[in-house]
């Protein structure tokens, strides 16, 4: 097989069909052998059946249905682990992800890049723009994080890259991480991300700050860092404060008030939460990962007879 596609599906019944038939249209310009696969990360609407019917009808596209919801990240790990080709496209099925794409995908990572990203600053909206750019300005400036900004699910990596990448077991993942963490041999193609063509983001606010501190929390320790800086400087005020206070005390007419204490408690015990809040989060994680439990089980495969 040259060529596989891997798309997530959750809830997106009415892109099923459509998607499909745009990535045949695309991929056939190459003529090359490719197969489709649509990963289900168990749908509560009639996404399960629409994969089914798409399937029945083209033996090259390839069903997988997990046996419960797991999140986009480990989905798409699934997909990335059964797919078979040369050259694995990942990508979102909503169809925001344009499939047109796919030949300059192919055709670039040809010229001998392990990996080659999309990138695009348009979003479903301006709240959705607004918070990407929020998203990626904290990972990469504030956090220093090495990683390409502004990326979308819309990639492609050769059969080296993937094997590499299926050898990473951990639960707490974020597909951008672990391919980061692979190849610096890459190259970057600037695209439109296309509005939807149906239904809504499954991505709520929550979500999207939940994906930031699993990327930093995966890559880097910046954040205790930065955590451990705060402290000192804190200490230091505070310190310099007090000096301030005993001296006023001790030689001016100073009246009494329960406002600077307030202040001290309210300010002090919040950053002292978060402090606690974003260490638990590290240790959560180590703890997670010394379970070593699999990462997904499926339910159910159509058209896949390899693995």
């Amino acid at each position: 097989m040259d060529l596989s596609v891997v798309a997530t599906i959750y809830n997106d019944e009415g892109n099923v069909a459509p998607l499909v038939a745009e990535i045949q249209k695309h991929v056939n310009t190459l003529g090359v052998s490719y197969e489709i696969l649509l990963v289900d990360d168990f749908s509560k609407d009639g996404s399960r059946k629409a994969i089914e019917n798409v399937c029945e009808q083209n033996p090259e596209v390839k069903g997988v249905f997990l046996s419960k919801n797991h999140g986009q990240q480990i989905a798409m790990s699934a997909g990335i682990n059964l797919a078979t080709g040369n050259y694995v496209v990942i990508m979102d099925g909503d169809l925001q992800n344009p499939p047109a794409e796919i030949p300059n995908l192919y055709n670039e990572i040809k010229k001998g890049y392990d990996i080659v990203y999309t990138t695009s600053e348009i979003r479903n909206n301006f709240f959705d723009q607004l918070t990407s750019k929020a998203f990626w300005f904290l990972v990469t400036t504030v956090f220093k994080v090495d990683i390409v900004p502004n990326q979308l699910m819309l990639k492609i990596m050769t059969r080296d890259f993937v094997d590499k990448f299926n050898k990473y077991n951990e639960l707490n993942r974020t597909i951008e991480g672990l391919l980061r963490d692979i190849s610096s041999n890459y190259s970057i193609i600037k695209v439109t991300n296309r509005k939807r063509l149906s239904g809504k983001s499954h991505y709520n606010l929550f979500m999207k700050i939940s994906l930031m501190i699993d990327l930093i929390i995966s890559l880097t320790a910046k954040p205790l860092d930065l955590l451990l800086l705060i402290s000192g400087i804190i200490f230091t005020s505070s310190f310099f404060l007090g000096i301030y206070y005993l001296i006023m005390y001790l030689f001016f007419a100073t009246p009494i008030g329960y406002t600077s204490l307030v202040l001290a408690i309210v300010f002090f015990g919040s950053f002292n939460s978060i402090m606690i809040g974003l260490v638990g989060k590290y240790i959560s994680t180590i703890y997670l990962e010394s379970k070593n439990r699999p990462l997904f089980h499926l339910d159910k495969t159509i058209n896949i007879h390899n693995k």
